[in-house]
């Protein structure tokens, strides 16, 4: 062998062990956090595989067994007083909330049994990007448990439906890389077991990177969401197994599993809304104000005026008439249903549209909305909120109005 093929020969393998360690492998991650490998996720949120989902089969887990008496209901919309959706999700005897903690942005719940075993809700909205120093990298294998109950719908203006049917997966630690250690990958030949909702593309292998203080494999729902089951020996029973699949399964927007909620309901009837014209149409005639309320407390001098809905151009336009003031009409650009009694129709979105009343919207508000809240519409009442989202994150959502049909 010639000393040129001898060179060559060990530059080759110097290369291939270099390459073989998750330091090296740190080094090829982008500014997001994400690994520049194909089957690589970011920080938190799971991005799709290579893998089929029509490669799964779907036979749903035996919970049949497990009776869930308990119901946790999450309290971000509540303890911020913003439009978000509140959560649902059930539990068995033998399991009790150990932590719960909600902030500006945040809300972290805590499920512990006996022998601590954990199911962790957290919504995190610090930041969209996950970002910071990788401490351990995973390999995990992402596979079909069970069905879920959850049905991705609206958040605000944004439509999530597009996430698809969701799952319990079971996770399965196949390799791991200690980035404070010797910073190489080893196989695990019993890795942890873990069990999480997400959507049913996200099966395959993924990535895992784990930052302090950061979740790991959720979904984007106008901020981070992710719902795990921890074992503390990385192993379940046979029955804890059962009870955190139920637990996973049950999540979802409406307090009644067995009536999940419509994510774009379709008219069968009179009394079914899909569109912004639907809406108007059973919104037609005039409404009597009857009272407004500002956080809560009644402030209804000098409010009184008639409601009548129409178009301008086209355009959905709410009219108002007092009788000594004149207010421009209101203009909708944008609808979307939140339930089957509550809808959120748009006014305004900076540098979208709306504005037309002269430059009434000051130059740090994001968002105008109502929400007409038909669930006594039967009996003649109509309940209208109004919202303003701002630049620094605030949302005010203190305004309510009270109508009857005359």
């Amino acid at each position: 062998m010639t000393k040129y093929k001898i060179v060559t020969t060990i530059l080759t393998l110097t290369i291939l062990v270099t390459l073989t360690s998750c330091g090296t492998l740190a080094n090829l991650t982008n500014s997001s956090g994400a690994l520049n490998t194909s089957d690589s996720t970011n920080s938190s949120e799971v991005k799709d595989s290579d893998s089929s989902i029509g490669t799964i089969t779907q036979s749903k887990a035996d919970t049949s067994k497990v009776e869930l008496n308990h119901t946790y209901t999450t309290r971000f919309e509540e303890v911020n007083l913003v439009t978000y959706p509140t959560f649902f999700f059930d539990y068995p005897d033998g399991w009790t909330v150990t932590s719960e903690e909600v902030t500006s942005s945040s809300e972290e719940v805590v499920l512990t049994n006996d022998r601590g075993a954990t199911v962790t809700y957290w919504h995190f909205g610090g930041m969209r990007e996950l970002t910071g120093r990788v401490r351990i990298y995973n390999r995990v294998d992402v596979t079909y448990a069970a069905n879920a109950n959850f049905q991705p719908g609206y958040v605000q203006a944004t439509n999530y439906s597009d996430l698809g049917t969701f799952m319990v997966a079971k996770l399965k630690n196949t390799s791991t890389c200690d980035m404070d250690a010797d910073g190489e990958f080893f196989e695990l030949e019993n890795g942890s077991v873990r069990y999480a909702l997400l959507p049913e593309s996200k099966t395959g292998e993924q990535m895992e990177e784990i930052i302090v203080g950061l979740p790991t494999f959720t979904f984007w729902y106008s901020g981070h969401i992710s719902l795990i089951a921890n074992a503390p020996d990385g192993a379940f029973t046979e029955q804890e197994e059962k009870e955190v699949i139920a637990i996973l399964s049950s999540f979802r927007e409406t307090p009644d599993l067995t009536n999940p909620v419509e994510v774009l309901p379709t008219p069968t009837d009179n009394n079914t809304v899909a569109t912004i014209d639907d809406l108007w149409a059973m919104l037609k005639g005039t409404w009597t104000f009857e009272e407004y309320t500002y956080d809560g407390k009644d402030d209804s001098v000098g409010f009184e005026h008639f409601l009548e809905f129409s178009y301008i151009n086209k355009i959905p336009c709410m009219k108002r008439s007092y009788p000594d003031k004149v207010y421009p009409d209101i203009l909708f650009y944008e609808f979307s249903p939140i339930d089957e009694y509550r809808y959120n129709a748009y006014t305004y979105k900076i540098d979208s549209y709306g504005g037309e009343d002269g430059g009434n919207v000051s130059d740090d508000v994001l968002l105008i909305w109502y929400t007409f809240d038909l669930s006594n519409f039967s009996n003649g009442e109509l309940l209208i909120e109004y919202h303003m989202s701002f630049a620094n994150g605030f949302v005010d959502n203190y305004h309510l109005f009270r109508y009857s049909q005359n």
